[in-house]
Parts: C-alpha cells; structure tokens; sequence
C-alpha cells in the first residue's frame, strides 16, 4: 500500500466533494432546462414519460433520454439510469416549485372529498379541485384492465368534464 500524506488524502477527497455538488449542479440545470423545452402539466410531463411510450410527447424526451446515455457512456459513467432517474426526480421537484404541477402528497387521497389536515394542508380553488379530482378519476379508470360498462360510459363524461375545465387528458 503506498503511502498516502494526510495533505493528499484530504486534496482527494476535496475533489470528491466537489465532484458531487457539480454533479448535483449540473443535474439540477439540465432538469430545469428539460422543464422548460418539454411541457408540463399536472396530467402529463416530460418526467413521467417512460420508454415504451410512443406518444408526441414521449419521442422528443426518449430521443432526449438516449442522447444523455450516450454522453455518459463516452464518459465512461457506469450506470446512467441512475442519472436520468436523478434528473426525472429534480424535474418533477422543480415543477412543484414553480407551482407548474401540483405536490402529489399534498393531494388528499381519501374519497371523503374533505381538504387535508396537517402540514400539507392548503384551500383549492373549485376549478383546481374539480380539475385535480376527475383526472385522478380519468387515470384510475384507463389502468383498468376490466371496468364495468357503466363506469366506461362514465369514462367518457369524465373525459369531456376534464375538456370543459380546460384539461385533454388524452394529449
């Protein structure tokens, strides 16, 4: 083992603190960057989009996607998932921020249809409740494999009630 100086050791592990908050940096910017070229939406963002997407929003960020793991790779970074995976979350944390989405935690999830208590507590405009409640109503019924033939004619007044409060939930 070679001998490494007190000096050198605490040079090494400098570089690696700081190696990390440019990282962190730089993933923070590129997110912001990607918030600001891909729409977004509390129905649909760019960091929701996963890779067998095929839709008009999820080929530009795919295409985006594959670009990134293609620097990382020259870069020689061993696993660059965990870097896209990093970005999605600072873009969705960012979005938040900015107040372009809704926090989901701050969204009741119980039916009672009562506003939350407690330190995520907050008063929604009529058209923010109304538009926040049918789409998660929207999304629950579209992962159904099996719905009723009721609720799918129901599907589709939901559909239009989201169109009347201003949201297509299928672009």
């Amino acid at each position: 083992m070679a001998n490494i100086t007190p000096n050198r050791l605490r040079a090494l592990r400098h570089d690696v603190a700081e190696a990390t908050v440019r990282a962190y940096g730089a993933e923070r910017a590129y997110a912001v960057a990607l918030n600001s070229a891909y729409f977004v939406t509390d129905a649909r963002s760019w960091f929701d989009v996963e890779a067998n997407d095929t839709d008009e929003l999820a080929l530009p960020v795919i295409e985006e996607k594959k670009a990134l793991y293609t620097d990382l790779k020259a870069a020689k970074h061993s696993n660059p998932s965990t870097v896209w995976a990093r970005v999605r979350k600072y873009g969705r944390e960012e979005a938040i921020s900015a107040g372009l989405i809704v926090d989901p935690k701050a969204v009741p999830t119980e039916a009672g249809g009562s506003e939350p208590e407690g330190e995520n507590s907050y008063r929604r405009s009529p058209l923010l409740r109304n538009q926040e409640e049918l789409l998660a109503l929207f999304k629950f019924n579209d992962k159904q494999a099996d719905l009723p033939a009721q609720v799918m004619v129901a599907q589709d007044f939901i559909i239009e009630a989201l169109k009347a409060l201003g949201i297509d939930p299928r672009t």
